[in-house]
């Protein structure tokens, strides 16, 4: 439960520095890509709904949880197709993975949301929803980091 946490919780810290670092200079140059506003929002958004998914998730809210899911499905699905924004070939693939990660953890909570009356003896369902969101958030912070253009963390 703490690796878990731990590694969630540095997935997060990594995503909000690439996001603190690159959003004033993010640009979307190259094959695929054009104009930085396109790529700033778009990583914007994917940011604020992987930061409400993981806060819901810490806090056991499965509904919240269910619901935040639900959005992020039309948002990836535009990524990759690169229907509504103008992105480089690496961030729609690293959407088209979250896309995939995000079906499956629904998949999961929905799982989850129909089997809260009997849990009575299993673990609490913050280590749970830790447990089923981890490769989406892990897949949403590579495609912050992708529609940023890559841009070095800062250490220390």
């Amino acid at each position: 439960m703490k690796s878990a946490l731990t590694r969630a919780l540095t997935v997060f810290v990594t995503a909000a520095a690439v996001t603190l670092a690159g959003v004033g200079v993010a640009t979307a140059g190259g094959p695929g890509g054009s104009g930085s506003s396109s790529t700033t929002s778009a990583a914007a958004e994917v940011q604020g709904l992987r930061d409400q998914l993981a806060s819901r998730a810490d806090n056991g809210d499965v509904p919240g949880t269910q619901a935040t899911l639900a959005r992020l499905d039309p948002l990836l699905s535009d990524l990759a197709q690169g229907k509504r924004y103008s992105i480089q070939a690496a961030a729609k693939d690293s959407a088209a993975t979250a896309q995939k990660d995000n079906a499956e953890a629904r998949k999961g909570v929905d799982e989850l949301a129909a089997k809260m009356a009997e849990r009575q003896a299993l673990p609490p369902v913050s280590a749970l929803l830790n447990a089923l969101l981890q490769r989406v958030l892990i897949s949403l912070s590579a495609l912050v980091n992708d529609l940023l253009g890559g841009l070095p963390v800062p250490v220390g």
